[in-house]
């Protein structure tokens, strides 16, 4: 569960400033399903292309079908890499895709050694995390007990590259996935409080999610959200909606990606900008602010 997750973070990954891991990733089932799902043949060519010339190149290829002047040119290949994600096989090791089905929520931890003993402390740590949790009852619906934690190690380098890879195709896998099942999206960066991690409640009169899609960088607690919703609901409605209650759980939006033209940026910040371009050629509209040249009303 997400308690137990946070429980990770605090006693493990960030219990002293000394023993930080070099990286920390979460993803919950619903990120895990929809990567699967819609995101093997990108992975796969991030893995063996890896993020050099010819994989920008792909890229732009894509790009440029879906700027052509079809009805159809938007989606194409998104329904394409849909279609035939599953005629693909799967794109991590299969003990990494068995605890992906198992558990619903996952931390990707990276841990290096500098000469002081700092993996030594890490495993340490990770042990009696693992013996505190997985010793406690935990009974199913038949009387059997089972661990409620697991830890499966990434042994080579392929294998450290297949996840990466994995983790790191989860935006644009919900764009493909949301095509390909003829649905929508919203998509949200926000930052929770140091000592949070729950995910934001949404509003009572919220429109029901097909998918809630969370992952995040968990060592500073940024998060990305992306969230599916049948035909017909009014996306941005429930984008705002969603942005108030993360600010009513302490939370701010954006986190690491920008206010654009979508948010409101904080007084200070508008002012910071108009100091730095008084004329409003750089980014006109930024944060709230006027379009207009000198942000002309």
């Amino acid at each position: 569960d997400m308690e137990t997750t946070l429980a990770f973070r605090r006693e493990v990954c960030l219990n002293n400033p000394n023993d930080l891991p070099i990286s920390c990733e979460y993803l919950d089932r619903d990120a895990f399903d929809i990567i699967d799902r819609s995101g093997r043949i990108l992975t796969y060519m991030i893995r063996y292309l890896g993020m050099g010339d010819m994989m920008g190149f792909l890229w732009g290829v894509k790009v440029g079908i879906e700027g052509l002047p079809f009805s159809w040119a938007p989606i194409i290949c998104d329904k394409l890499l849909h279609t035939f994600n599953n005629w693909v096989p799967e794109s991590i090791p299969g003990k990494f895709m068995n605890a992906g089905r198992e558990w619903d929520h996952h931390c990707m931890v990276a841990v290096g050694e500098f000469g002081d003993g700092t993996l030594d402390r890490f495993m340490e740590r990770m042990d009696a995390f693992l013996k505190k949790h997985n010793d406690k009852v935990v009974v199913d619906e038949n009387n059997v007990g089972g661990k409620i934690v697991s830890i499966v190690e990434a042994e080579s380098a392929s294998e450290i590259t297949a996840l990466n890879a994995f983790r790191f195709v989860a935006a644009p896998a919900f764009t493909t996935y949301c095509v390909g099942e003829d649905i929508q999206g919203v998509s949200v960066d926000y930052a929770l409080p140091k000592n949070g991690g729950i995910a934001p409640p949404l509003a009572p009169s919220a429109a029901v999610p097909l998918k809630r899609m969370r992952y995040s960088h968990f060592g500073c607690n940024v998060v990305h959200e992306d969230i599916a919703y049948a035909l017909g609901v009014d996306t941005h409605k429930e984008k705002m909606s969603f942005k108030h209650n993360v600010e009513g759980e302490g939370g701010k939006l954006p986190a690491e990606h920008g206010h654009g033209t979508e948010y409101h940026a904080p007084q200070n910040s508008q002012q910071r900008w108009m100091n730095m371009d008084p004329l409003n050629v750089m980014n006109p509209g930024v944060g709230g602010l006027s379009i207009l040249p000198k942000y002309g009303k």
